[in-house]
Formats: structure tokens, C-alpha cells, sequence
């Protein structure tokens, strides 16, 4: 996925049919005007001299959980040097990274600079050429790109046989220094019928309304290719790439005079329809500061060629040794959210638009997954999406077929977006795990049973439930408050080992059965922070669940994470814990163990109505080895980057009802409370980002010896 991301700007365009080039007259007086403006730099601007910090982070999408999880983030300092005829070269200064578990540095993709030293001119430069025009004799030698992918300016010279244009009657009020500058909106859209390998933008373009220079770009880039149609097409449907790169390009005001780069967003989301909403996500973030701006007067020559733009890189021992960072790494790219783009998607993506209907699955469990009820389940969807007939309705339809168990499974769902209000009513029949405290890392996988790790208990659930859910956008939190009916039945295992052999599963826990009246109320505060993954920032979530009827209870949960960069420190914590209360069916106790928030005991080997899980990391970067290993052309492992790690798990489980007693002993066979807290302590030396490396650990609730354990890919 990751090379694929990387050639995101060659993904397909389709335009729509061609209209006017533009709107209204007057629209087109204020194009033609900034196009003049912007195809030459101003005469007074001879170059400049800055220096940039960006972030490089890969991560994924979790559409159904609506969660964004960080897997890897690059920190990147460079030095830039720009000349009005076209030369620039990028110097990267600095590297620092994190990762969750051994993988490539992206670091080592690049072929030409990522950042755009202007948007002046004809033509764009973008990331990620084809080939090299030379290679690199060293480390420290610069690389160029002759296959540089350059898109067509929406101001440039030829600019009417490439798009179209609306808007031009939006203002807003921007504050630059002492001026207030008076933005103007223009819309941007490709024609129909390009040449094959045009690279087109789609999007805004803001304009000072005064002096008709851009301020900002905010769309997507895409290379007109042409579509694959016929039996080709159809057997390519389901596997195909689905790939947008998206650009937010903001420029500051200098010298009262001209404007340059301060802030740079690349952002490629890729997905496949048999993978669902699902996306991976490859993003860069860019901040430019200390400019040392070089005036001249103005030349006769053309000063915006075509250059390749020039990347190179200091010595490995100048990138490990660089220590002046002006953020902490990760907090760029965890204050940005995929979303953050829909508005200017491709036309098939957005909001609006005709109906449209695709086979397409929530999630990639709905099409095909395996464990130890079902056996191997294969499924179908389909979704609905409304669009200008009913503005934000979505309907969606799984149905599959679980082949061990011989049970069909499925579920319908009507959705309705209404600005900050969501409005859903769901039902169908579903295998619900009742696993609690459980990681985001630690989420069913689609084939985890077929490797013999089904640690999963499972209830066999038939619902119909109504759900509103009001977002809180000022403070990043949402509330929902849910109600409906549900069954609850034992799920009988069907699938006594994994496929490919190995030590038996372990029986499905017993559950009550019974239908009951099931409601509850949630809130979240940043959904998306989640120590077990690398983006920074806190969040905390609250919910309450409610049964009356043949199953009566209550349940209150909470969780807190963290995870924060303070320098050569990294700091990551997970709180949880909760209570039940009522006739506590056994589905609904907590259980706590080696997978569940203590490793170093059994599985599930604690349960009850009580339970507090704390698990919590301190890690100490060394300061050596700290640039990319280099391994063969453009393939770099991530830093070696050494670090002190001091980690400790604890958790507790309590009993204090006749009726929770009873519950544990239809849970399972000597399920039992703690006691005491179970504590744990381990220490150990971390490389690659802190997800690699070995630990000592010891119980601290009884005496025993200290084990070595082998530590991959968990962030906490």
C-alpha cells in the first residue's frame, strides 16, 4: 500500500462534461487579471533562503470505529533555497521517528523536494517523479528529478483549455500585518476530454482581491488516465485502487509585496471497494519560517522554467545530531483529520451529486473474515447514498453467510447527517465480541483465527436500535444517546482450530440468553487519541448501558489515554474501569488478562463486576543513531534511534453481589476476582522508534524472577 500511496498523483481522473469556462463575465475579468499577475514572479523578488519542518506520518482509517491511527511519524528539517529563475533545492538538515513495529522510512521515497517553493508560474511541481536523473553518489550527494510531475496552474497561460471556473463572489477578511487583506473564492474544475497524462487541479483558489496574487490552494491533484471499461474493468472493480491526492497550500504576505510558503499539507488517501470505507493515509505537514528574502530588478528572461527541483541530504551523523526542532514530533499531523478534505473530494465522493449505489462493505470484516464460531464468513454489501435527493441519508445492506456454522448473518442501516446532529436506526443479527479494555491493536483482525489467535469471546446478537449523536466540533467530543431491542444467545463454537493446525481454541465463554430493552448514552473527548498508536494528544470517553427486561443490568465504563512528546521523552498512558450492576448476565462482566491490560497471566484470568485496568510507558530516546540506515536505493529502515523504556501494567477486579458470583460461575470454570491489584513492571532497551527491541519484566504482587520478553510493534 505504501508504494502504491506513493504514486497517488497518477490516479484516474474523470471529469465531468464540459460547461462555460467561466460563470459570469465578471469572473472572468478577475482570472484573467491574477493570471497575468501570477505568471511571472514580482520584479522586486529575487530568491530566498528558508528553513521548514515537516511531518511525515502513514496511518489508516478505521471507518467503522470513525477513528484515524497513526502507525508511523518522520520528523524533517531542511533548509530551502529558491531562485526566480526556477532553481530550487531542498536540504534536509534533520531527521527524528517513531514507528509502530519494523518498517521501510519514507524518507527514502523521495525523489525530488516535497515542498512547492511557490505558486507563481505556469506550472506546479509536485511529489514524486519517475525516474532519476542521476544517482546519488553519497549520502550527502543531491538528487534530482528529470521526471518531475508538473501540473497545470489554474492561472497559467493556457489555463481555459484545461479548466473551468465558478465562484469569484465570496470575501472574506484576512489580517496580514497591519493590512487587511479581502479574500476572493474562485471555484476550479477540470474539462472534459484532456489529454491523456494531464495533471489537473480540482478545488479553491484564494485571492488577494487587491493585488490578485493566491493566497491559498486547498483541492486535489489527479493525472487524467483512461478508464478501464468492459471485462477488464468489472474483474478490476473490486481490487481496484481508489487513490486522491489531496493539497492545502497557504502562502504569507512579505514585505508588503509578494507571497511565499507558510504552510503545506500533502495528503494521499487510498482505499480499495472490497476493503470498504477503510483508507490508509500518507500525510505531510510543513511549516516555514526564518525567510531571507534576496530583491532585484526585474530580467527579461522567463522566470519560472521547468527546473527539477533538487533534494539532498547532510551527513548521517548532522541529521542524528540535530537538536533544534521547533515542535514536538507528532503534533503536526495528529491536529489534522482526513475529513478535513471531503468537501473538495473527488464528485463521486462528496456529499452531493446524483444518487449513487455501489457494492461496497462497511468495513473489510463484512466481506470476508474467520474465526472460531463462524468458521470462514464471505458477505456482500451494497450502500445507497442519497446525495441531493436526500442530503446526507445513507442507506447500507450486508448479508453473509457463515460457512462452519451454516448461519446467515447480516445487517440494515438507514443514516441522516444533518450538520452537527447524526440520526441512525440500525438491525440485523451479528457475532458482538465481549472482550473489555481491549487496544485498538488488539481489535479483531480478519484473519487472526486463521494464525490460531482467536483470543476473542463471542454473544450471538439480534438487534434493532435507533442512535442520535451530536458532534461538539469547538471542543472535538461528541455525545449519543441510543435505544432499542436486543437478543442475546449463547454462540456455539464451530471451528475447533485454526485451519492450518496448531494448539486448540479455547471454548466460547457462556453468556445469559434473554431479550431486553437495551439503551445507552455515550460521550467522547478526541475520539482519536489512542495511546496504543503514535498521533499525540488526550481523550477520555464515558458510556452507560442499560438492559431491562429477561436481562436486567447497568454498566458504566471510562477510559483516559494519553501519549505526549516532551523532547527525548516519550510518554504514553491508558486508564479504564468500570461497574455492573443488576442481575449481571456473564457477557456483561469484565474480564482481565494476558490479552486484556495484564500480560504476564492467563487468558481472561481475572473477571468481575469491578475492574480497573492502568497501563502506562516512559521512554528515554538516547540521542545516537538517529538518522535513516540506508539498505539499497531508495529502501531506509527508520532510525536504529535507541531508547530506555520503563513500562507497568496493573489491574484489579472485585465481587460484591450474590448475583455477580453467580455470573462468574457461568462465565467459565474457575473464573475469579484478583483480589489484591496484579501489577507488573518491565524495562528494557527499544530501537526503531520505541516498537522494537527486549524487556525485563517481574511481577510486582508476589515474589518471582525477572523474564526477558521480546517487544514488537506496540507504541504502549
Amino acid at each position: 500500500m505504501l508504494a502504491l500511496l506513493f504514486q497517488l498523483q497518477t490516479a484516474a481522473l474523470r471529469p465531468v462534461a464540459d460547461t462555460a469556462t467561466y460563470a459570469t463575465p465578471a469572473l472572468e475579468r478577475l482570472v484573467a487579471d491574477a493570471s497575468a499577475r501570477n505568471q511571472r514572479v514580482p520584479p522586486s523578488l529575487g530568491g530566498y533562503r528558508a528553513s521548514v519542518e515537516s511531518e511525515i506520518s502513514l496511518g489508516f482509517l478505521d471507518a467503522l470505529a470513525g477513528r484515524e491511527k497513526t502507525t508511523s511519524v518522520e520528523q524533517v528539517a531542511s533548509s530551502l533555497a529558491w531562485e526566480r529563475t526556477g532553481e530550487f533545492e531542498q536540504h534536509v538538515t534533520g531527521y527524528r521517528s517513531q514507528t509502530l513495529g519494523p518498517q521501510f522510512a519514507t524518507l527514502g521515497f523521495f525523489r525530488s523536494a516535497w515542498a512547492v517553493p511557490s505558486l507563481y508560474g505556469n506550472r506546479l511541481a509536485l511529489l514524486f517523479g519517475r525516474e532519476y536523473s542521476r544517482e546519488s553518489a553519497g549520502r550527502g550527494a543531491p538528487r534530482a528529478d528529470s521526471a518531475t510531475m508538473w501540473a497545470v496552474h489554474p492561472l497559467s497561460d493556457d489555463r481555459e483549455t484545461v479548466y473551468r471556473y465558478t465562484g469569484g463572489d465570496t470575501v472574506e477578511a484576512l489580517h496580514a500585518g497591519a493590512r487587511t487583506v479581502r479574500i476572493v473564492k474562485i471555484e476550479v474544475t477540470p474539462r472534459a476530454s484532456l489529454p491523456q497524462g494531464t495533471v489537473v487541479f480540482t478545488g479553491e483558489v484564494d485571492l488577494d482581491a487587491e493585488r490578485r496574487q493566491v493566497v491559498r490552494m486547498r483541492g486535489s491533484f489527479a493525472r487524467v488516465e483512461r478508464p478501464v471499461t468492459g471485462l477488464a474493468g468489472m474483474l478490476r472493480g473490486p481490487l481496484r485502487l481508489e487513490a486522491v491526492a489531496y493539497v492545502e497550500l497557504v502562502n504569507g504576505e512579505f514585505e508588503g509585496a509578494f507571497w511565499l510558503p507558510q504552510y503545506q499539507r500533502f495528503e494521499g488517501q487510498a482505499g480499495a471497494p472490497l476493503l470498504g470505507d477503510d483508507k490508509a493515509i500518507f500525510r505531510i505537514v510543513s511549516t516555514f519560517r526564518q525567510y531571507d528574502i534576496r530583491t532585484r530588478a526585474a530580467v527579461a528572461v522567463d522566470t519560472l522554467r521547468v527546473v527539477p527541483h533538487v533534494l539532498s541530504f547532510a551527513s548521517r551523523d548532522s541529521l542524528s545530531s540535530y537538536r533544534s526542532w521547533r515542535a514536538e514530533i507528532g503534533d503536526a499531523t495528529s491536529q489534522v483529520r482526513a475529513v478535513d478534505f471531503d468537501d473538495v473530494a473527488p464528485p463521486r465522493a462528496r456529499a452531493t451529486g446524483e444518487a449513487i449505489v455501489d457494492w461496497r462493505p462497511e468495513s473489510a470484516t463484512d466481506a470476508v473474515h474467520i474465526n472460531r464460531i463462524e468458521g470462514p464468513f464471505t458477505g456482500v454489501s451494497a450502500r445507497l447514498r442519497l446525495r441531493d435527493a436526500l442530503p446526507g441519508a445513507v442507506v447500507r445492506a450486508t448479508a453473509g453467510y457463515a460457512w462452519s456454522e451454516r448461519t446467515v448473518r447480516g445487517r440494515l442501516s438507514a443514516e441522516l447527517t444533518r450538520g452537527v446532529w447524526r440520526y441512525a436506526v440500525r438491525g440485523g443479527r451479528a457475532l458482538d465480541p465481549t472482550n473489555d479494555f481491549t487496544g485498538s491493536v488488539d481489535s479483531i483482525g480478519v484473519f487472526s483465527a486463521l494464525f490460531g489467535q482467536d483470543d476473542f469471546d463471542y454473544v450471538d446478537r439480534r438487534y434493532a436500535t435507533a442512535l442520535a449523536t451530536r458532534l461538539f466540533t469547538g471542543i472535538d467530543a461528541l455525545a449519543r444517546v441510543e435505544a432499542g431491542w436486543a437478543q442475546d444467545r449463547q454462540a456455539t463454537m464451530h471451528l475447533a482450530r485454526s485451519p492450518l493446525g496448531g494448539d486448540p481454541f479455547l471454548p466460547d465463554r457462556g453468556v445469559d440468553a434473554g431479550d431486553y430493552l437495551r439503551s445507552g448514552l455515550t460521550f467522547e473527548w478526541h475520539p482519536d487519541a489512542d495511546a496504543e498508536f503514535l498521533q499525540t494528544g488526550t481523550g477520555a470517553a464515558l458510556r452507560y448501558v442499560r438492559g431491562d427486561g429477561q436481562l436486567r443490568f447497568q454498566r458504566i465504563e471510562g477510559r483516559f489515554t494519553t501519549r505526549r512528546n516532551y523532547g527525548q521523552w516519550t510518554v504514553a498512558m491508558h486508564l479504564a474501569g468500570g461497574v455492573v450492576s443488576g442481575a449481571t448476565p456473564p457477557q456483561e462482566l469484565f474480564e482481565v488478562g494476558r490479552e486484556l491490560g495484564l500480560p504476564g497471566y492467563g487468558y481472561k484470568q481475572f473477571a468481575g463486576e469491578q475492574a480497573a485496568v492502568a497501563r502506562g510507558s516512559a521512554l528515554y530516546r538516547l540521542g545516537v543513531l538517529g538518522a535513516p540506515v540506508h539498505l539499497y536505493r531508495r529502501y531506509w529502515l527508520p532510525a536504529l534511534d535507541p531508547a530506555l523504556v520503563l513500562s507497568l501494567q496493573s489491574a484489579w477486579t472485585g465481587v460484591t453481589s450474590e448475583a455477580a458470583r453467580s455470573a462468574m460461575l457461568r462465565l467459565a470454570p474457575g473464573a475469579a476476582t484478583t483480589g489484591d491489584a496484579r501489577s507488573s513492571v518491565a524495562a528494557g532497551l527499544r530501537f526503531f522508534g520505541g516498537t522494537v527491541g527486549f524487556d525485563v519484566a517481574r511481577p510486582l504482587d508476589h515474589v518471582a524472577p525477572w523474564s526477558v520478553r521480546l517487544a514488537i510493534g506496540r507504541a504502549l
